[in-house]
């Protein structure tokens, strides 16, 4: 094997030979003790390959015959590739390490939470200790250092905190302390109905219930009370606590298409770097299958359609569809209930839907949906003394 490739980089010559009798002049070259390689004959000449150390000793031989360097084999091949195409082989160098350099880079840091006043103390606190936008990213064991100080720092807001590399993104997960609330704002309150209904269940811890389950109520009429009469007397006033669920009913037109096409960005997103060459792009650490890109060139070259570029991933969800009527329809609803379900709550659902009526076209279905939803009608009404 170690024979095999010595053979293989040992600079090696393409000669063209032309003349008359070639014959005797391969006999020549034989006599004096001169490796052919390989021998190639055609009508007009011959091309033979052999060692580049042997050049000299062939042209002095040569007398009436036209000797031509064709070729060159190994390593002088190799290093003639290299001569002619140097342009090339620095750029890409230099892209390589351009592209070393910024994968290592942090470009954004997000802090998954609703407390924005939480979210700018994590980010001040990481960018005190290091971790920042536009700097190296850290090690597992350096990022869990500074996470256990932020926690202790803030222990009382704090019960975990995290950070997830994707990419060049750190994505900062945390789990706020729950504080035992030892609070009363000392306001009676009865529960009222916050729209038409018909009461599925009540779910009261104090309070007194006037209305029962399977009872129409309208919008503003009281279903638990904090007022507690005997004998028409107020003898006491309650803090009411509870919920009340009802089914609502909701009438949705819809439209759907049978030929349907659109590229939607789903919200997600990503930071790329990528490397375009004439109409071939290459997306370094892209994670969604379709995306849409917004390039920022940072590096660019006049001589060679390349350039480099740092790059907003954007996730998309592609939807082409030539739909049958039936499949139409059948998405349509699918489409009216993902847009009540989209209003309701983890502790509400939809309970039936029916269609009222359907109209068919040559490019869509459109649809009338009469949908019962049980939802939580609860509403807080202040008791005035």
């Amino acid at each position: 094997m170690k024979n095999k490739l010595l053979y293989i980089l040992k600079s090696k010559i393409v000669l063209k030979i032309t003349g008359k009798n070639i014959p005797n002049f391969i006999k020549k070259i034989n006599n004096n003790n001169i490796d052919l390689l390989n021998i190639i004959y055609n009508k007009e000449y011959i091309l033979i390959t052999i060692y580049k150390n042997d050049l000299e000793n062939v042209l002095k031989i040569k007398t009436i015959y036209d000797i031509d360097i064709v070729d060159y084999k190994g390593i002088t091949k190799i290093k003639q590739i290299i001569i002619n195409n140097r342009i090339i082989l620095m750029f890409c160098i230099i892209s390589i390490f351009i592209i070393y350099f910024f994968s290592h880079l942090l470009f954004s840091i997000d802090v998954i939470t609703n407390d924005s006043k939480m979210e700018e103390v994590i980010l001040k606190e990481l960018k005190e200790l290091g971790i920042k936008r536009f700097s190296i990213k850290k090690g597992y064991k350096y990022r869990k250092n500074i996470l256990d100080k932020i926690k202790e720092k803030y222990k009382d807001n704090i019960e975990w905190i995290e950070i997830e590399e994707r990419g060049t993104k750190y994505i900062v997960r945390y789990e706020p302390r729950v504080k035992n609330k030892i609070e009363n704002d000392n306001k009676y309150t009865r529960i009222i109905a916050k729209k038409d209904a018909i009461i599925t269940k009540i779910d009261v811890r104090s309070g007194e219930i006037i209305k029962e389950v399977n009872t129409y109520v309208r919008k503003g009429e009281v279903v638990v009370n904090g007022e507690i009469f005997l004998n028409e007397e107020l003898k006491e006033i309650k803090i009411v606590d509870g919920n009340i669920y009802g089914e609502v009913w909701y009438k949705v037109n819809i439209k759907y298409p049978l030929k349907y096409y659109e590229n939607i960005e789903t919200g997600r997103k990503n930071n790329v770097i990528s490397i375009s060459f004439l109409s071939n792009r290459i997306n370094i650490n892209s994670k969604y299958k379709t995306s849409n890109y917004y390039d920022n060139i940072i590096l660019k070259n006049n001589l060679i359609p390349i350039y480099i570029s740092i790059s907003k991933e954007k996730e998309t969800n592609i939807i082409d569809e030539v739909n049958s009527s039936d499949t139409a329809i059948k998405k349509a609803i699918d489409k009216a209930i993902l847009k009540i379900s989209d209003k309701l709550s983890s502790d509400e659902y939809i309970k039936d839907y029916k269609i009222l009526s359907k109209n068919i076209s040559d490019t869509y279905v459109e649809l009338d949906i009469f949908f019962t939803v049980i939802e939580n009608i609860t509403e807080y009404e202040e008791i005035v003394e």
